[in-house]
């Protein structure tokens, strides 16, 4: 390749010396970041990879930073394993290995093993007595017991487990070339492979659920012997260090943060965030190795092919730029994605598994079961190391123990299991507000409160919110998971208290003396204000009050007029959901529940838009599957100002990629005659609109210049506020602020956009959701929620749900033929259908199946696309969720081809991909087929779920997305929502990948179920 002009040689570092990354790497690791992030440093012989941006960009790309070193001291120490290959032979060699660590394995089987032998280590701990080593006593055993249940391994000791594993890691960040520690690392290797020998003859005969009786029986071809002992070694020296390290850096941090610790007693829901601080503050794994395969350049510096990187991931996860207080513990950060467990194809398989051991299990032992426990104060504890660092000691005392026979300590499987407390409590809860925010935080309060009673209170006489009057109307797909909030109201403990205005019907105070706890979800509404000059002329809209006109909103009865040029100040998926309202056309809304003539006036005589962004095109906020939706209307032409599309290459930034598919960019073509124009202006800030009484033209400063633009009106979508005279709003202003929990005090909680400012998606609102769940039943648990109010009754002209489905009845009723409903626009005329006892409820438009019940005759193919196991691990999880509910199969898409998809059967298509956001390897074929071939697709019908990893922002689930607009070219239909799961978050895929499935296939159940 050829090397920028910024690239500069690598600076040397010849002041490191591996002793002090012994002792304290983190002085180092700073210095390092501050001086660019990629040195040479002589005493490792090696390039040290520090800066976050420059260790994420080597996993981006394989194909240059391989895994495959040359000469590889984990090689040596080792043999050949997985973690020294790139794909495909890597992910050959990870799909054998993968049985054991599949998430319905970790919670069905291992976890219960876990405990059993986390019981076990603390009975002896607890035998030596206060003064005993948490390190040694009981974190180190407590993990050799559960690896060497989880490998097979029966007929090594725990003691052999620990001398292996310390042996053969020390080995392998041998950089000081010690030939003492390479002998210990062969004594051990050689070992190793005679307990193997013996114990893999035992498991012909014995099968079990081990890992290496899965081996024995996987279907694929069996693993040459070779690789088998080089990845059991692997296992042995991660399996063990890693589970061991985090628990007792989690331990430490609990005993030394105290307000911490007893915000996690008050809350066991916190023990998977102890987790995951644990790994960032202090990663188990410090550094691992990866080597170019041709010159490049890394964060402005030049590397030579075959040049050996440390990628150091203690210091990646500790820096500036990513994390304030960087260096600090605290469980109350902004979760963002940490690195502990590598990304990409590499990512750790052990995850579910050393997360049941340490989070689910040996925490909640300790600190359940040791009163009074503490760091003994006559023992100081020790920590050490950088290649791997974690505890070298951890002395500890206690004042008594709670007896192990009193009953077990709750096992978190799939989320945090609620309490004996919290599973007989009822509190009665009041939720304000019934969109995405409120009525996931309903749902997932009656599964962990199922004796909880919960009204639901909106001040519109209909239910949902933004999905009904926000989300764009021509977004069916997203607006589809309200039917799994129908079924929500089914629930006789669930209750829809509708045209009822917090601070008018109901004062505040009357709500937190009725309820045991209030959840305040009544999001923010007004438009963000731009704070330049001229925004007060007529002609300014907000963004709020346009969509809120398109979707039919009762308070929203004026239609602006435009003009023919208008500015949309703003460029996230608001901003773009305005642009592609104000640019489709009639027809291209058909299957919406837009109003036809409130659109029509609204947009008739535009004919230009510009598109004004402060961000670089790279970091804008928009979606970029909805700039690829753009490209599909005809007739308008694209113009993007204020970035070089050609300066990053195909296929590695996912916003810039989708602005080449724009019509008029990049040489793509108009479909049709023109008939409008988009300007798209990046880097560009807005600094005064101009007019005397209305709006004439606004004043920009885009690359050092001022440029005037003539414009007729003004649309500003820069983001949403809360409403200082709302009641809700004066309430709050004399309250303490809300942590970031959600949590104000006990009894009163914030949801949604109250509790995030405008941000975040449907699927963030459903993960939310299920930690504020935690949050309350903690609450209950302690005592400081008494479940002993009633309620309060319903005002006379409140709303209850069968008037909102007299209203959905009628408003489907009266659809036009190219509309799904026609909106009651009016309070009058919403409220009059909701009383309207003549209008007869059709129960099949309330969803066709709610969770666990029959899908009817639906037919269902799982079809996955992936690179680390990951979709194919969901795939299965999906499938067995849905066995006995409906027909279903699971095919890897490497298996078929598109002319096999059959529209008599309904797809589930999952897909993996990270960094380098292609579609995985194992689907290209078939992706290609669609693109080369274009096979008629008519009457296919699909839906997609992307994993992906939000912490590669510029390609997170690009690969599904392919996919999908394969698909949709080829004449397939998708429906549904959209599902994505993000690896840097802290809910389970398979748990959000069953939520969206139970979402769509409800949708898809009714369609079919629908005579034709």
């Amino acid at each position: 390749m050829t090397t920028p002009l910024t690239a500069r040689p690598a600076p040397v570092a010849d002041w490191v010396d591996i002793k002090t990354l012994y002792d304290d790497p983190y002085p180092i690791y700073e210095r390092l970041r501050r001086e660019g992030g990629v040195h040479w440093v002589p005493s490792v012989n090696r390039y040290l990879i520090t800066s976050y941006e420059a260790v994420i960009a080597t996993e981006h790309d394989q194909e240059t930073f391989s895994a495959n070193e040359t000469d590889s001291l984990q090689i040596r120490a080792m043999g050949h394993s997985m973690l020294r290959r790139d794909d495909p032979e890597h992910y050959r060699e990870r799909r054998q290995w993968q049985s054991v660590f599949k998430p319905n394995a970790v919670k069905n089987v291992w976890t219960q093993t876990f405990h059993e032998k986390g019981r076990e280590q603390l009975a002896r701990l607890i035998d030596k007595g206060p003064g005993a080593d948490l390190i040694w006593d009981f974190s180190a055993p407590f993990a050799a017991e559960c690896l060497k249940s989880l490998l097979g391994l029966y007929n090594a000791s725990a003691e052999d487990l620990q001398r292996w594993s310390q042996t053969l890691i020390d080995a392998t960040g041998n950089y000081a070339d010690d030939p003492d520690v390479w002998a210990a690392g062969k004594r051990s290797f050689d070992e190793v492979d005679v307990a193997l020998d013996e114990m893999l003859e035992w498991h012909l005969h014995n099968r079990d659920h081990s890992l290496l009786s899965s081996l024995l029986s996987s279907p694929e071809e069996q693993m040459p012997i070779e690789k088998i002992r080089a990845n059991i070694k692997m296992s042995i020296g991660g399996g063990l260090n890693e589970p061991r390290d985090a628990l007792g850096v989690a331990a430490w941090a609990m005993l030394t943060h105290p307000d911490q610790r007893k915000a996690v007693e008050r809350d066991p829901a916190l023990w998977s965030t102890v987790f995951d601080e644990t790994i960032r503050w202090i990663a188990p794994i410090g550094l691992y190795s990866r080597q170019t395969t041709k010159r490049t350049v890394l964060a402005g510096v030049e590397l030579p092919a075959g040049a050996r990187l440390g990628i150091c991931i203690l210091s990646a996860n500790r820096d500036e730029s990513i994390w304030d207080r960087a260096d600090e513990f605290d469980i109350h950060r902004e979760v963002k994605p940490h690195l502990a467990f590598s990304k990409g194809t590499h990512v750790c398989l052990g995850a579910r598994a050393a997360r049941a051991e340490v989070a689910d299990v040996a925490l909640p032992l300790l600190f359940g079961h040791l009163n009074g426990l503490s760091i003994d104060p006559d023992n100081a504890p020790a920590v050490g190391g950088w290649v791997f660092r974690g505890m070298l000691s951890l002395p500890a005392t206690w004042h008594d123990v709670k007896p192990l026979d009193a009953g077990p300590v709750s096992v978190a499987v799939g989320g945090v299991t609620p309490s004996q407390t919290e599973t007989e409590a009822c509190p009665h809860v009041a939720i304000v507000g019934s969109g995405p925010a409120g009525c996931f935080t309903a749902r997932e309060l009656s599964r962990r409160l199922p004796g909880a009673r919960i009204d639901l209170i909106d001040r519109l006489p209909v239910p949902y919110g933004l999905l009904r009057y926000g989300v764009a109307g021509d977004h069916q797909g997203t607006k589809a998971v309200a039917r799994q909030f129908d079924r929500l109201f089914d629930s006789p403990n669930v209750r829809f208290v509708g045209n009822t205005t917090i601070g008018d019907q109901v004062a505040f105070e009357d709500l937190r003396a009725g309820y045991d706890a209030v959840v305040l979800a009544s999001g923010v509404h007004a438009d963000r204000a731009l704070g330049i000059p001229g925004e007060t002329l007529t002609g300014v809209w907000g963004a709020g009050g346009i969509t809120r006109r398109l979707n039919g909103h009762p308070n929203e009865t004026e239609t602006p007029t435009l003009g023919r040029r208008v500015a949309i100040v703003g460029q996230g998926n608001v901003a773009i959901d305005v642009l592609r309202l104000l640019s489709v056309r009639s027809k291209d809304l058909e299957g919406s529940d837009i109003d036809e003539a409130v659109h029509g006036a609204l947009t008739r005589d535009i004919d230009t838009l510009h598109i004004i962004g402060r961000s670089s095109a790279e970091k804008a906020r928009f979606d970029p599957v909805m700039i690829r939706e753009l490209g599909r209307f005809s007739g308008i032409r694209h113009c993007v100002h204020g970035v070089e599309l050609d300066r990053v290459p195909e296929g590695k930034d996912a916003r810039l990629d989708a602005l080449r598919t724009l019509p008029g960019v990049a040489g793509v073509e108009v479909d049709g005659t023109v008939r409008m124009k988009v300007d798209w202006w990046f880097e560009t800030v807005p600094e005064q609109i101009d007019g005397q009484a209305k709006v004439e033209g606004v004043a920009l400063r885009h690359g050092g210049d001022v440029v005037s633009l003539e414009v007729d009106s003004v649309v500003t979508a820069i983001g949403f506020v809360p409403d200082p005279e709302n009641a809700i709003s004066r309430a709050l202003a004399e309250l303490p602020s809300a942590s970031e929990s959600g949590r104000i005090e006990a009894g009163l909680y914030l949801a949604g956009w109250l509790r995030r400012s405008a941000r975040g998606t449907i699927p963030d609102q459903r993960t939310d959701a299920r930690a504020l769940a935690g949050v309350i039943g903690a609450d209950i648990a302690s005592g400081d929620i008494a479940c002993t109010r009633q309620g309060l009754a319903p005002h006379v002209e409140a709303t209850d749900i069968d008037g909102w489905r007299r209203i959905d009845q009628r408003e489907r009723s009266d659809a036009t033929p190219d509309r799904v409903r026609t909106k009651l626009c009016t309070f009058e005329a919403l409220l009059s259908s909701a009383r309207d006892t003549s209008i007869v409820i059709d129960r099949a438009t309330d969803g066709a199946a709610g969770e666990g019940d029959s899908l009817g005759d639906l037919s269902v193919s799982i079809l996955f696309g992936t690179e680390s196991g990951n979709a194919e691990l969901v795939a299965e999880e999906l499938e067995q969720a849905l066995e006995g509910r409906c027909t279903v199969d699971i095919a890897d898409l490497g298996d078929i081809e598109p002319d096999d998809l059959a529209p008599e059967r309904f797809y589930l298509i999952i897909c993996s991909t990270y960094g380098d956001g292609d579609v995985p390897g194992g689907a290209n074929a078939f992706y290609q087929a669609l693109r080369e071939r274009a096979p008629d697709l008519e009457g296919i019908r699909f839906a997609s779920f992307g994993l992906g990893d939000s912490s590669y922002a510029k390609t997170y689930s690009r690969g599904s997305e392919l996919l999908t607009e394969a698909l949709t070219a080829c004449g397939a239909r998708r429906i549904g929502e959209y599902g994505r799961h993000d690896a840097s978050g802290s809910l389970s895929a398979s748990d959000v990948a069953l939520d969206w499935a139970e979402g769509v296939l409800v949708l898809a159940a009714s369609e079919s179920s629908t005579p034709a």
